[in-house]
């Protein structure tokens, strides 16, 4: 955690606690700490009105555990299936958006930029294999990192960590068993339906039938792909100011300069421009910057279409990437 410079003397962090082994097993790290690092824990807990009573007596559990902890807490409950059926998202991916957003708000409260999160080895094994399944390129494949910056409109940018990153989920289930904790089951990891929970109890066991230690493999991997995009990402900074520019809110590219590129950094350099644009690559796949490429040699006033009204549009020497109005 002091390695990674998760965080910072004077600070509060919030932990986003769901009554679970993982993040019950996180706040008592955190606070066993908090004197000597000199921060302060606040914890945050979102009731996603999914499953009823259970769910009530989850925050009822976080909120115990906060005082008999000397914690101050922000104990809410938020509508995700009708957040679910607004946007047109799985339910776990609303979950999620509804949940980091609750985070955020809660974070700017406090006049905190961080949230800790209780994501395991095992969770970034789930990760990964969930993004090769679906496709997904290097970025994807390089699954969580232990800092990174999660943005939604309206919201400044939340620094999010997550320091269990290196442990397992049974070595959580330990922590809490030794200290005799009484950690909160979670009764939607029993179901098979959810897509991250058929990678967990399907496809993972079948793997540690090929690779006892596949958990541990592919986090080798992810690691490896972190420190090779790190460098394309310096590189990518390093020629940004020679290929491209902004224009009324659209980055403008040299289309030679570019085409020229090797693909491994056209790709990284059009999802920079794609962040620039839209501030974030919500909805924006592999499939989608393999789209911007081959859009590099169209005609002069052709145009490729994106998800989030992204456009790039060919003119003549240049390439225009913008976020089109909807009015």
């Amino acid at each position: 955690m002091v390695r990674n410079s998760l965080v910072r003397a004077k600070e509060t962090v919030v932990v986003g606690v769901s009554g679970g082994a993982d993040s019950v097993c996180l706040l008592h790290i955190l606070v066993s700490l908090r004197e000597r690092l000199d921060f302060t824990v606040h914890v945050a807990h979102l009731n996603h009105l999914l499953r009823g009573a259970e769910s009530e007596g989850d925050a009822r559990y976080v909120s115990r555990l906060a005082k008999k902890l000397e914690v101050d807490a922000t104990i809410e409950g938020r509508d995700v299936r009708a957040y679910q059926a607004t946007h047109r998202l799985s339910l776990e991916d609303a979950a999620r958006q509804v949940r980091y957003r609750f985070f955020a708000e809660v974070a700017e409260r406090l006049g905190a930029d961080r949230v800790a999160v209780g994501h395991t080895a095992d969770d970034q094994a789930e990760t990964i294999l969930m993004h090769l399944v679906r496709g997904a390129g290097p970025t994807g494949l390089m699954g969580m990192r232990p800092l990174s910056v999660w943005t939604s409109p309206g919201l400044v940018g939340l620094s999010v960590i997550r320091p269990l990153l290196a442990v397992s989920r049974e070595e959580t289930h330990t922590f809490c068993r030794q200290r005799r904790l009484s950690p909160r089951p979670a009764s939607s990891n029993l179901s098979l339906s959810p897509f991250r929970n058929r990678i967990r109890q399907e496809l993972m066991p079948l793997l540690r039938a090929y690779n006892p230690r596949i958990g541990e493999a592919l986090v080798r991997t992810s690691d490896t792909l972190a420190t090779e995009l790190s460098f394309l990402e310096e590189y990518v900074s390093e020629i940004w100011p020679k290929v491209a520019g902004e224009e009324n809110g659209a980055i403008v590219l040299d289309r030679e300069s570019v085409v020229s590129l090797h693909p491994a950094v056209q790709r990284h350099l059009l999802r920079r421009v794609t962040r620039e644009v839209l501030g974030d690559l919500e909805d924006i796949e592999w499939k989608h910057i393999e789209k911007m490429r081959d859009g590099l040699m169209l005609r002069k006033g052709k145009r490729v279409i994106l998800p989030r009204r992204l456009t790039l549009s060919v003119e003549g020497r240049k390439i225009r990437v913008s976020a089109v109005s909807t009015d």
